[in-house]
């Protein structure tokens, strides 16, 4: 490739320039580029500094997170699950999702496939218990060490000042928060370090064994999370246009974790079956697609106005309109407008070897948003997290243009302005940190900012049911079913109608909620009900159609004790108390005063009983 330079440019391509100089690190070439009046010492140190400085500003914009409490989906996927409490289950880990559904009869977790994260909770687990400051730890010191080698990547392009805040950018910028502050956003930072990894591997060395460092890195990039795959494109890309020498290699070599990780997945959860879990999930491929325009428009504005923030947006615009179709789409072309006449500029002005930079970065940034524009549907209409890939190409898009300028513009207001984006960024994201300590904080804030936020209410729902606001709750509960019914509001609602003795309206919704998905928690509620209210021969029929789905659940097998000997079938209510006590841990007033026939208590939500 030419490097032939144009219009006395005085610099030029580090990236291109690294395919020509062998296995030279990021310092020995950038170095090439530096002032000659810059002292030798500061030279050799820029890496380390600039690390150190990585470091220093990533505990300090984040660290107000690292005492947050486990919240949300912690629950399902550390808290309450069993299987992560001990590093002996890893083979579950590669054998289904990341949620723990209950004592099913393989006790299979379900969800997504992320056993990299799943191991990690492991062994965060067993090492320190249910504390979440080791979570937290670990998660910002993998979200430090990918903006490091953001930082060594974007070396090979801008000199170290420039990459150094352009990282500095990427590390502290609000729309990225949530990926450190969020613990099931563990998922995102393992996959990105490994992902960077495998590709700064691939800038740094040209050996056939740095090869297998990448495969293993994409590897586990995989594991983390399936966008993973971008980085194998993104490093075909790159080899394609600044090493082919080393492209079928690399192409063959990759196939081996690709096909490894997808036979894995295969093997998990499969490939065809989607949980429905977003209303954006209802829509036509067309329908969806209606909604691209907007999702581009919420990544542009959260880019430049990142103030108000959100864990999740869940809305769903099905049909065409001025508002939600047009307007965006003008936006979003006005922005790809921008962007081209940014590629002519340093075209102009710049070497071509700048040029096929930007046009990498570029690509870079399309394939990162492209992945998510619900040409699949998704659980969410728009994520945070979700920009954390494309970003990095994005700010390697704004460094050259800026380069591309330099000459009409003094250093010193580029700095200025950095360091003005730096602080307004980095206090954002401090401050939002402080919701992540309270979870009602955090919703209250969440529905504020995103008004479809149906996840968001429910969970409202249930931390009001947990203060003994049923009121509230109900009303939390009815909000979310308006905007999207699913099992899990329904829980929520049967639960506060429960605790205000609406038996009736509360079987109703729970019966509504088994419509969206066999919740344990609701046959267990359900069986609840039983004993206070219904007769004893359907109620008992529907027990005996819970344990069919959940054989190995002590609660529901101690509902059936219960309601057998509230109606005096002793022998029948001893069996099932010592079923109960088998699969797991039981009252043992109650299970004595069954085994010996004698009347007992049964305090349930809202009511306490006699039995028999």
């Amino acid at each position: 490739m030419s490097h032939k330079r144009k219009r006395k440019s005085k610099t030029r391509s580090v990236l291109t320039a690294q395919a020509n100089e062998g296995t030279r690190s990021p310092v020995e070439i950038v170095e090439k580029n530096m002032p000659s009046s810059l002292p030798r010492l500061s030279r050799k140190l820029s890496t380390i500094i600039a690390c150190l400085i990585v470091v220093i500003v990533g505990f300090a914009a984040y660290a107000g997170g690292l005492t947050s409490p486990f919240q949300g989906d912690d629950a399902t996927q550390i808290v309450n699950n069993p299987l992560v409490h001990s590093i002996s289950n890893i083979k579950s880990f590669f054998g289904g999702g990341t949620f723990y559904s209950g004592a099913t009869a393989s006790d299979k977790l379900t969800g997504n496939f992320r056993p990299l994260m799943t191991t990690t909770f492991s062994v965060l687990y067993t090492l320190f218990g249910a504390h979440p400051l080791p979570f937290h730890l670990v998660q910002l010191l993998f979200a430090i060490g990918s903006a490091i080698l953001v930082y060594l990547i974007f070396c090979y392009t801008f000199n170290p000042t420039v990459s150094l805040l352009l990282t500095l950018v990427f590390l502290v910028h609000p729309i990225n928060s949530q990926v450190v502050y969020a613990i099931p956003s563990m998922q995102d930072v393992l996959c990105m370090f490994f992902g960077l990894l495998a590709l700064w591997t691939l800038l740094r060395f040209s050996s056939r064994k740095s090869m297998g460092l990448v495969a293993v890195s994409l590897f586990l990039s995989l594991l983390a999370k399936e966008s993973g795959v971008l980085f194998v494109a993104i490093g075909l890309l790159y080899l394609f246009w600044f090493d082919r020498r080393r492209f079928r290699l690399f192409a063959g070599m990759t196939t081996v974790p690709v096909g490894l990780w997808l036979g894995l997945r295969m093997n998990a959860v499969g490939f065809g079956e989607h949980l429905m879990v977003a209303p954006i999930d209802k829509l036509s491929l067309a329908g969806r697609l209606m909604n691209l325009p907007a999702v581009m428009q919420f990544y542009i504005t959260k880019l430049i106005f990142p103030w108000k923030l959100a864990s999740g947006y869940y809305w769903a615009y099905p049909t065409f309109s001025i508002r939600h179709v047009l307007l965006p789409l003008v936006v979003d072309l006005a922005v790809i407008g921008i962007g081209i006449y940014g590629a002519f500029a340093i075209r102009r002005r710049l070497d071509r070897a700048y040029f096929i930079s930007y046009i990498f970065f570029a690509v870079w940034a399309a394939a990162g948003l492209l992945a998510y524009a619900q040409i699949v549907p998704l659980d969410e209409t728009a994520s945070e997290t979700w920009f954390y890939f494309p970003m990095v190409g994005v700010l390697g898009m704004i460094g050259l243009v800026l380069l591309a300028y330099r000459p009409r513009i003094q250093p010193r207001w580029y700095y200025a302005a950095a360091a003005l984006a730096l602080v307004c960024f980095g206090l954002k994201t401090m401050t939002r940190g402080f919701d992540y300590h309270d979870e009602h904080r955090l919703l209250t804030s969440d529905v504020s900012v995103s008004k479809e936020d149906w996840p968001g209410y429910n969970r409202l729902a249930n931390l009001a049911s947990a203060k003994g606001d049923y009121s509230g709750a109900r009303t939390y509960a009815e909000r979310s079913i308006h905007i999207f019914p699913a099992d899990t509001n329904y829980q929520n609602l049967g639960f506060a109608l429960l605790n205000l003795h609406d038996y009736s309206g509360a079987i109703q919704a729970y019966q509504q909620g088994l419509q969206y998905g066999d919740d344990l928690n609701i046959y267990q509620s359900l069986g609840a009900l039983t004993i206070i209210y219904g007769t004893y021969t359907p109620n008992k029929q529907f027990l005996l159609g819970a344990l069919q789905k959940y054989p190995r659940d002590s609660t529901l097998w101690s509902r059936l004790a219960v309601l057998e000997a509230a109606y005096y079938q002793t022998d029948e209510a001893k069996t099932d108390i010592a079923t109960a006590a088998q699969y797991g841990s039981v009252n043992p007033y109650m299970y004595n005063s069954i085994m010996s026939n004698q009347p007992f208590i049964v305090s349930l939500p809202g009511k306490t009983l006699k039995i028999p």
